[in-house]
């Protein structure tokens, strides 16, 4: 019995010594959420708050209260915080996105570096959706019939998502851009924070008059990136971009092909590239309109074309309000150390690929509703409910 004893008190010393195991540091985080437009009057407990960890693909999602105040309770370690909501019967889109920042165990460093305690003010962009969206983005590469990697057939697919009755869009002087850096994986945005977001390497401008391009609500125009022509002899994608609407075409680019039949894109070129190269895993793509006009942007370059910040010298990038952006999508690799590159007011989140690259597949945008016949999707400023990744490409041609 006195073995016994012993034996027990033994084993209730060990139970006992790893209860008193030192427990992981918990940091608590603040986050006050603010609108730009207050006297919309949104009621900010609808809204989902998410902090993502930028070191694992996993995130904590809480609503505030009224006061639009959420506390998270989490390890420490580099985290960003998204915040938006979506409002059906308005249409009206809510979304705001923080710098990355650094958890401590002794409090919050900002993405300036500055050390302060972990309590967080998000400002929150109203907007009411734009009309002109896109639909579709085809970006991550397919394979020739030899099985070797293909990129020539990448497009993005415009469409009028006003819904019946809506109004017309003129496409004309619109202009398409892939924003800098080119990957989501680069590390770091030089430019995180600043009211202006620079263009990669060159720019495409719709061509017309004012009033030659007409999209009506539930019509498409599909932009081929690199060669509007026919692909089924070329690759598995067997994608008819010789019936696209557009083509991203110059003579001065060397990898660039297109059919008769697709109406050229207008090139501005921002550097030395010999084609228009999307990411094939992590793209953020725009389409915007300079508030002054196309030709007045290009004349005014001391102001617009700047060096990366802390360079004077290498490559010039020009630069766009995010005030003229018309629509946006933010494609990441992964949630895990991505960077942000379109403001939270053009996209609170982003939307990544699980296939491998050069899989054939696609983004393509989440149907809403139909009415009187016309679709209307989803356009929350948020690609992560917004967009259905992995999608089989279904480009609506000509």
């Amino acid at each position: 019995m006195k073995r016994i004893s012993l034996i027990l008190c033994a084993l209730l010393l060990l139970v006992a010594g790893s209860c008193y195991q030192e427990r992981p540091a918990v940091v608590t985080l603040t986050v006050q959420l603010r609108l730009d437009h207050p006297e919309a009057g949104i009621d900010l407990e609808q809204l989902e708050v998410r902090l993502q960890n930028k070191e694992a693909e996993f995130r904590y999602s809480e609503r505030p209260d009224a006061s639009g105040r959420v506390t998270f309770a989490v390890a420490p370690g580099k985290y960003d915080v998204m915040a938006s909501g979506w409002f059906p019967v308005t249409r009206i889109a809510v979304n705001g996105a923080s710098e990355e920042f650094l958890l401590t165990t002794d409090g919050m460093v900002d993405a300036q570096g500055a050390s302060h305690a972990p309590q967080l003010e998000l400002l929150l962009h109203v907007a009411i959706p734009n009309p002109l969206i896109i639909r579709e983005a085809y970006y991550h590469g397919s394979a020739t019939l030899e099985g070797a990697n293909y990129t020539k057939d990448t497009y993005i697919e415009l469409y009028n998502n006003a819904g019946p009755g809506g109004q017309t869009v003129w496409l004309d002087s619109l202009c398409l851009a892939a924003i800098y850096p080119y990957n989501s994986t680069t590390g770091n945005n030089a430019w995180s924070g600043r009211d202006t977001i620079a263009i990669a390497q060159m720019y495409w401008m719709f061509p017309g008059d004012g009033h030659t391009y007409a999209v009506k609500p539930g019509e498409s125009a599909v932009v081929a990136c690199i060669a509007a022509v026919d692909h089924k002899g070329r690759a598995t994608s067997a994608l008819q971009l010789n019936r696209a609407h557009f083509g991203c075409w110059s003579e001065t680019l060397s990898r660039h092909e297109i059919a008769a039949g697709v109406v050229p894109m207008v090139l501005n070129m921002t550097g030395q590239g010999t084609a228009w190269a999307l990411s094939i895993h992590s793209p953020a793509l725009v389409v915007f309109q300079p508030a002054m006009g196309v030709a007045a942007w290009q004349s005014q370059a001391a102001l617009w074309e700047r060096y990366e910040p802390g360079k004077s010298s290498g490559t010039k990038y020009w630069h766009i309000a995010k005030d003229w952006i018309l629509d946006g999508v933010e494609c990441v690799d992964s949630p895990s150390s991505a960077i942000k590159r379109l403001p939270g007011t053009v996209d609170a989140s982003y939307v990544w690929m699980r296939s491998a690259h050069y899989s054939g597949k696609c983004i393509t945008r989440r149907l809403d509703f139909v009415a009187e016949g016309v679709e209307v999707f989803m356009d929350t400023n948020n690609s992560d409910a917004d967009f259905i990744p992995d999608s089989d490409p279904q480009p609506r041609l000509r």
